[in-house]
């Protein structure tokens, strides 16, 4: 590797010793900031005290957590997620595109009463009727179906999966676009959306079956408001018999659980897009 004398000097005389080229490559970087063509660095993760001004009731945060789950953050939970991953510029743009900013945990109850928040453990928290809506406007159920009593009894996106402690942002309700079309036809909205939006389309997913009833769950717990009253929205997760699995419909009856193949399209079958 051929010696850099420059170095040597750098400290005394940092420019004295430095090629021509390496010369015009930085005036040249130097002059592309100065003139906007170079982007400054995006501010990264702020506190979610930042983020509930953004969002006022579409943030969801430990104090909803707690309203609608009855779990009480942990310390440590809490320093894990005291910064929320999205730049403020992301959280202006999500807002202003009908968006929700959750905090999910994967638990329910506290020490000894300790338990995954699974959709099975949520239904039986809600076994005795709706404790979170307006005492005046309360639904007949939380869930459509008691356990025991459903197709997805055994179903593992039911009896294990939890939702990943951690911040998502997620549209309130299906992509008008999505509606009438098959699953694969609506991973092509998704990406549109994203595109039209500027955002990268990796980045850009469906909601699990879990994550969709927390969110449906923790909204109305906090604003005594249903989202997905009379919408679906597509998973991205396959039941055992390989069917996508689909949430919503959150009436007075409750909200209801369902599948059906991906070539499948219905009038009330879409999909809200999640970060």
């Amino acid at each position: 590797m051929p010696f850099e004398a420059y170095k040597i000097y750098e400290e005394y005389e940092p420019d004295k010793y430095k090629t021509s080229t390496q010369k015009k490559v930085e005036q040249a970087l130097d002059t592309a900031k100065k003139e906007g063509l170079i982007p400054e660095a995006k501010e990264v993760n702020i506190e979610f005290d930042e983020a509930k001004e953004i969002f006022g009731k579409d943030f969801l945060g430990p104090e909803a957590i707690q309203t609608t789950f009855g779990v009480e953050l942990t310390p440590d939970e809490l320093k894990e997620v005291e910064d929320v991953p999205f730049t403020r510029e992301e959280l202006e743009q999500a807002k202003q595109l009908g968006m929700m900013l959750v905090l999910r945990v994967p638990r329910l109850g506290e020490g000894k009463t300790e338990r995954p928040l699974t959709i099975d453990s949520a239904r039986e928290l809600f076994t005795k009727g709706d404790s979170l809506g307006d005492p005046k406007k309360k639904k007949q159920k939380v869930f459509y179906s008691k356990k025991g009593e459903s197709w997805y009894n055994n179903e593992k996106f039911v009896t294990q999966d939890t939702p990943k402690l951690g911040w998502g942002l997620v549209m309130k309700s299906v992509l008008p676009d999505s509606l009438s079309k098959n699953w694969d036809q609506q991973e092509e909205v998704l990406k549109k959306w994203a595109k039209d939006n500027n955002i990268d389309p990796a980045l850009v997913k469906r909601r699990t079956p879990v994550e969709i009833a927390y969110d449906t769950l923790i909204y109305y717990g906090e604003n005594k408001e249903s989202l997905l009253k009379n919408r679906y929205d597509w998973s991205g997760v396959q039941s055992s018999g390989g069917d996508f699995v689909f949430v919503g419909h959150f009436d007075s009856d409750g909200l209801l659980v369902s599948h059906d193949s991906r070539g499948i399209a219905h009038s009330y079958l879409g999909v809200c897009p999640s970060r």
